[in-house]
């Protein structure tokens, strides 16, 4: 039995106004009154069959008017067939998107079980209620969201789960939803449409989600696998600070609303554990722990953190961290003033910063080693042949004599690749300084100046940050060089090939250097002791002096730039930059898993590589040789597992407004499954009427 139902029922009262032309036509019809009349013949007499034509469009015009106002009555009143329940009737055919989770938060473990595996299962859920011809595609969700499977028989995809694992990545399910309408676009417009989001809703993978909206009717299910509150502990940091005595800093975080139970945190430096203690954190509380570690010896080390506790997540109670061990710059300190009393001698200040008698327990010693000759004894060290590999550098301070052949030795030593550092103070002879350095001095020494006047003494000005020498002080507040005080120098010319670091600040040179054949030197324009100015006794003074000796030494094997690594990612898609010195060359990058990857760097020195779980990394030339480590880590966001509710996923989803593609039956009666819509039919009924109606007014009769 056909029935008929209405959306706006209550318009049909208004179909009772129909009644009131008819009323008014019966009311105001005008009835015949006899009249006497004297004769008729001077009328034409009326056909009769004429009049009753006009009586029948009369009527015919009313119906047609009538008939036009029920019928918009109707359409206002939204008549629709419902769908007939008929068990012969095939379902819809069905293509479904699973936009699933992968991201690190997923391998989490709730009361119910792991996140992982309960997605998976729910994900063969799914399939397993798809009948053979529907169609299922997917989607995976990580550090990239990417479609694993288009549209494919159930079977097909679901054999694409039994080799997925959660990765090491964070995820956005945004981008993942931006897939799937994306392939929204390919779905058959007679099949019933569906987005399935298996996630376990972390907040920080669902950011935007409005910004990709979703066509109007597809269904959007979500399945959430995980907790809104989970107990995590993590390391959420470990990082090398400092210029001078670098410290790993450790960062430790409690990412739940309840306070922590006593956790069992160490320290391991290349796989042997150096210490450990118990950490407790209140309910959302975080801190930081300062290291120091023994002194090892020259090279690469690992370093972990292990966090040993009962949370959620495992993957963030550890962080790696790679440190490089600089060899030794080999300093030859020439004392020309020798004492009883150590701190008598013209060297005292430049030995206490090249060992600064640190703690003892420092992973980073000063990174120097010097021995301490006299002038006489320095020519018999340099003229061995074997001088330019056991030493790398010469500090000389002010010579008041200098021995013969000084000049020369000096200058067979750098073009070997050795270095100079060259100070100044009284007594020195300019015209000796001139003709015995010549080949060396990057400027030439004009007239010495004394202090213009008591109190006012020349300061340090302008200095190259960008130049090695001044790197510790390229940060806020690493230390103001202006506080030094100068009281003589020399005015000096440079040379054309010579590099000025750092002015006084009247524009005199400070510091100079330039390049000799294979080694550098460097001349510093004030005294190496206390005579000529107050620097040593500055802060500021030993990690300068740090700096450009690691300037002058020049050899990578000396330079803790190694250990400036950005902090690397598990998932990323990672450049790694190579020294200048390896660049051409192929390499072997040992994973953590102890595999091989074969690579190379491009015309930048970059080596590009995907870097999928979190670890220590080994980079090997073609000889075997270790040319760098690098840590990688896991997001520190994925150790927040706080969730959104369903709900609120819902809620920040938008709908596109775009009209669908319709077809023309979908147009006529509507494509809601349920109901099959009239009212466009009676609405083109009205307009046929109209048009109908007008003719018939018009149409003049005979």
């Amino acid at each position: 039995m056909l029935a008929v139902l209405f959306t706006n029922a209550l318009m049909l009262a208004s179909l009772g106004a129909l009644a009131i032309p008819v009323v008014i036509h019966l009311l105001l019809r005008q009835r015949r009154k006899r009249q006497r009349f004297s004769t008729l013949q001077f009328f034409a007499k009326l056909e009769e069959q004429s009049s009753q034509r006009r009586k029948l469009r009369n009527w015919f015009l009313l119906a047609m008017r009538l008939m036009l106002f029920a019928l918009l009555a109707l359409a206002f009143a939204r008549p629709y067939f419902p769908k007939a329940a008929n068990a012969g009737t095939p379902p819809k055919r069905r293509q479904i998107i699973i936009v699933l989770d992968r991201s690190l938060s997923m391998a989490a473990f709730d009361p119910a079980g792991q996140r992982w595996v309960r997605a998976l299962n729910a994900t063969r859920k799914i399939l397993t209620d798809l009948r053979q011809d529907d169609r299922a595609a997917l989607i995976s969700c990580a550090a990239q969201s990417e479609v694993l499977s288009g549209f494919a028989p159930p079977t097909v995809v679901a054999n694409l789960l039994k080799d997925l694992q959660p990765t090491y990545a964070s995820a956005n399910i945004s981008q993942g939803l931006q897939r799937a309408t994306k392939l929204l676009e390919l779905v058959d417009p007679s099949a019933a449409s569906a987005i399935y989001v298996i996630s376990d809703l972390q907040r920080n993978s669902c950011p935007n989600l409005g910004s990709f909206p979703i066509p109007q009717p597809t269904d959007v299910k979500i399945l959430s696998v995980g907790d809104v509150f989970a107990p995590n502990m993590a390391v959420t940091d470990l990082k090398l600070e400092g210029q001078m005595a670098p410290k790993l800093r450790v960062g430790l975080g409690n990412f739940s609303d309840e306070d922590s139970a006593p956790s069992q945190f160490s320290f391991v430096v290349d796989g042997q554990e150096m210490f450990t203690r118990s950490v407790h954190l209140k309910a959302g509380a975080a801190t930081n722990l300062d290291i120091l570690l023994p002194s090892q010896k020259p090279g690469w080390h690992s370093v972990e953190a292990r966090l040993v506790a009962k949370d959620a997540l495992a993957a963030d109670n550890v962080r790696y961290q790679t440190v490089f061990v600089p060899q030794p710059v080999r300093v030859l300190l020439v004392e020309t003033r020798p004492a009883r009393r150590v701190f008598e001698e013209e060297t005292f200040f430049l030995a206490t910063a090249l060992d600064p008698a640190m703690e003892p327990t420092n992973l980073f010693q000063t990174g120097f080693l010097f021995e301490k000759i006299t002038p006489a004894d320095l020519a018999k060290k340099l003229s061995s042949r074997t001088a330019a590999r056991a030493w790398d550098m010469v500090m000389l301070p002010g010579l008041k004599e200098v021995p013969a052949s000084t000049g020369k030795v000096l200058a067979d030593f750098v073009q070997a690749g050795g270095s100079v550092m060259f100070f100044l103070g009284d007594g020195i002879s300019m015209n000796r300084y001139m003709t015995e350095f010549r080949d060396l001095l990057p400027a030439q020494l004009d007239r010495l100046e004394s202090e213009p006047d008591s109190s006012l003494k020349w300061r340090i000005g302008d200095y190259e940050t960008n130049s090695a020498i001044f790197a510790a002080f390229r940060l806020p507040n690493s230390g103001n060089l202006a506080l030094a005080e100068f009281t003589r120098r020399f005015m000096v010319t440079t040379n054309g090939d010579s590099f000025v670091a750092a002015y006084f600040d009247d524009g005199v040179p400070l510091v100079v250097s330039r390049t000799v054949g294979r080694g550098k030197v460097a001349l510093v324009n004030t005294s190496a002791d206390t005579s000529w100015t107050d620097w040593p006794k500055h802060k500021t003074f030993v990690p300068w002096l740090h700096g450009l000796g690691r300037y002058l030494a020049g050899d990578s094997h000396h330079d803790l730039s190694h250990n400036r690594v950005a902090n690397l990612i598990s998932g990323d898609d990672t450049e790694v930059q190579i020294e200048p010195s390896l660049l051409g060359q192929t390499f072997q990058l040992q994973t953590p898993a102890g595999r091989q990857i074969a690579g190379a760097t491009d015309a930048r020195g970059f080596l590009r590589t995907d870097l999928t779980a979190p670890g220590i990394y080994i980079l090997r030339n073609s000889s075997g040789a270790e040319a760098k480590r690098f840590a990688v880590n896991v997001p520190r966001e994925e150790a927040d597992l706080a969730a959104l509710l369903p709900n609120e996923f819902q809620q920040q989803l938008t709908r596109s407004q775009e009209p669908s593609k319709r077809t023309l039956a979908a147009s006529m009666f509507g494509s809601t499954d349920g109901e099959k819509e009239v009212w466009r039919l009676l609405l083109l009924g009205a307009l046929a009427l109209l048009f109908l109606e007008t003719f018939v007014a018009n149409r003049t009769l005979a």
